[in-house]
């Protein structure tokens, strides 16, 4: 393996949006002439991959239109269920032909912008077709109907955010047309809870945007370094350039990368925190089962898209040096009784068995990252084993114990098996299936491997299954010295409690503090350290606790906020630090400070538990 870079220092104010403004330093390089011929096949690309996921799309449309029909067919007029399914079937039977036409052609680059006019056009058909259900079939009087068709919507606008961000015009269209009638309706019905659910699509339709925006960023500038790279490297062939400048445009090509996914750290989790956040606080105060089921719903897609990028956040902090193993004695039988508690139930979903033969051993490694990278090979092992099923044990090796995860899948073919543990790599899924991941679980198997000297091989037959191994030093047991247990305490209400929000996030802050009203606790808002000081003055009592964002607007952080209100009441007020960005310099300063720090976004069970311990430490 090639050493890892260097590690990236990231500024407090790096965003997203303020690194995918460059052009890159490879399309910095390019003549004007070039630039403009990059431009116009990246935008050909977006086009192609557009057209690419048509397939998948075409399916899951065509279903979604058979769902609304058999819901709504004995509860609305015959003749309006069936005009609304021949224009459904009609629009996407004409995006089939334009796909065809598409392949048929092979539009070069100057046209390709006439195809995605087209796509955009489909795009705005399929909206308005979408948003007219809940105009067209909307019956107050049948909350389950109701309940369904917003249901499709959610999961329709959320597929296009995969299938179809790519080209942001398309993208835009879609999720207006589908989503701002849905709202317009929810508001001219005017009750209290159609006023709730208004509220609720349109924080998930800004949601969409931003999320949307964010990958279609990630993508061009994807594409800008690769294409950028291809005509650099053609001029390097022509004109006999030393080897070394190819090896420092990749170093920075590599630093941007992990210097990019740092900045998507931080501004993708923004928006999933502060949803997470409403998505809690609404499940608690809605009693209707249709409100409630729609509140389940979010939280279910909030949950799903933090999966979806903690994979490639994953990646960018084992390339930045962010992840330092912390080297231990492991007992082995008790990390394979946590992988069989949590994928057996998987096993049994998929119709494999999956065995663990564990032994009572100790191993010298990082528990964390060591659990990290058998997980990752049983989650792949499981994904494209489709019958039989998935075996992990151990044997020993020398001086080594030797992990081994077995399964009966489809194999590997020996010129394939260094390529799988390439980034985005996957063998068997041509059709990008995300149910089948994003093909990065092996790429970080390899890393953590390499990280913690622990090497890992596998050996294959196809057809016939495959056996990854990892040979983990031994170490011992620690020695058992008896301590006094006590009972905890259930999650109590947390009634006459202070505690004081810090956050300069508007949506976060609204959301926290009906999060903790609904807890019974008393929450205080402030911004900055100003308000802060205002708000413990105003309320008379220095707070309970103490929830404050690393960092805040004008320069000024959480600790330092924290700081001021100890010294303004003379105590040690119990913190909590949240930041969308732990790296471990952050992490010594809240450990040195005695402050915990949790990072975005912030599961609501997980920081009611951390409320309560806090304050039941403060009372001891």
């Amino acid at each position: 393996m090639s050493a890892l870079p260097p590690p990236v220092v990231l500024s407090e104010d790096t965003t997203i949006e303020s690194l995918t403004r460059e052009r890159g330093d490879a399309a910095a390089r390019l003549a004007p002439a070039e630039q403009a011929e990059l431009d116009r096949e990246v935008v050909a690309t977006q086009i192609q991959m557009l057209y690419a996921n048509l397939g998948t799309a075409f399916g899951g449309q065509i279903l979604g239109t058979l769902l609304v029909a058999w819901t709504v067919y004995d509860a609305a007029p015959l003749w309006t269920v069936v005009l609304w399914f021949v224009a459904s079937i009609a629009n996407q039977l004409s995006r089939l032909t334009l796909l065809r036409s598409y392949r048929r052609t092979a539009p070069d680059a100057a046209s390709a912008p006439r195809w995605g006019t087209y796509w955009l056009i489909g795009a705005a058909i399929s909206g308005v077709l979408w948003s007219s259900t809940l105009w067209l079939f909307f019956s107050p009087e049948a909350p389950e109907q109701q309940i369904v068709l917003m249901s499709l919507l959610v999961s329709v606008c959320g597929v296009a955010a995969a299938l179809t961000s790519m080209h942001l015009p398309s993208y835009y269209t879609f999720l207006g047309a589908t989503l701002l009638p849905v709202i317009a309706r929810y508001i001219w019905e005017g009750s209290r809870h159609d006023l709730l659910v208004a509220f609720i699509v349109s924080v998930l339709m800004i949601a969409l945007w931003r999320v949307g925006k964010n990958f279609n960023a990630l993508i061009e500038r994807a594409l800008r370094s690769r294409y950028a790279n291809e005509v650099l490297s053609r001029r390097l062939e022509s004109q006999n350039v030393e080897l070394s400048e190819a090896r420092d445009r990749a170093d920075q090509a590599s630093r941007a990368k992990s210097q990019f996914f740092a900045a998507a750290s931080h501004d993708l989790r923004q928006p999933l925190h502060a949803m997470g956040l409403f998505a809690a606080a609404l499940s608690a105060k809605a009693h209707e089962p249709e409100v409630a089921n729609l509140v389940t719903s979010i939280s279910s897609s909030v949950e799903a898209l933090e999966g979806l990028f903690n994979e490639l956040l994953d990646i960018s902090k084992i390339d930045a040096g962010k992840v330092k193993p912390e080297v231990t004695d492991v007992s082995v039988s008790a990390l394979f009784d946590r992988l069989r508690m949590d994928f057996e139930p998987e096993a049994f979903e998929r119709g494999l068995s999956f065995r663990i033969r564990s032994r009572a051993a100790w191993v010298r490694s990082d528990p964390v990252l060591l659990e990290r990278i058998l997980r990752n090979l049983i989650s792949n092992a499981m994904r494209y084993t489709p019958a039989g099923g998935v075996l992990v044990s151990t044997r020993m090796r020398g001086g080594r114990l030797r992990f081994e995860v077995w399964d009966t899948g489809m194999g590997i073919a020996p010129e394939d098996q260094t390529r799988i543990f390439e980034e985005f790599v996957q063998l068997a899924n041509a059709e990008r299936d995300r149910r089948k991941g994003l093909g990065l679980g092996l790429s970080i198997v390899q890393r953590l491997s390499g990280l913690l000297a622990h090497p890992v091989n596998l050996a294959s037959r196809p057809g016939r299954g495959t056996v990854f191994r990892i040979d983990v030093p031994m170490g011992r047991a620690p020695v058992v010295r008896a301590t006094a247990t006590r009972s905890e305490r259930a999650q109590a209400d947390l009634g006459d409690r202070c505690i004081l929000v810090i956050d300069d996030e508007a949506s976060i802050v609204d959301g926290m503090a009906a999060l903790l009203g609904s807890w019974g606790a008393h929450p205080l808002i402030a911004g900055s350290m100003a308000q802060a000081m205002q708000a413990v003055e105003e309320h008379g009592a220095p707070p309970d606790l103490i929830i404050a964002d690393y960092q805040l607007r004008d320069g000024e952080v959480g600790p330092e906020v924290v700081a001021a209100v100890r010294r303004h009441f003379g105590r040690d007020i119990p913190a909590i630090l949240v930041t969308g960005s732990a790296t471990p310099e952050r992490l010594e300063e809240a450990k040195d400070l005695g402050h915990h720090l949790l990072l975005k976004p912030v599961m609501p069970a997980k920081l009611r538990t951390l409320i309560q311990f806090k304050l039941k430490e403060q009372a001891t």
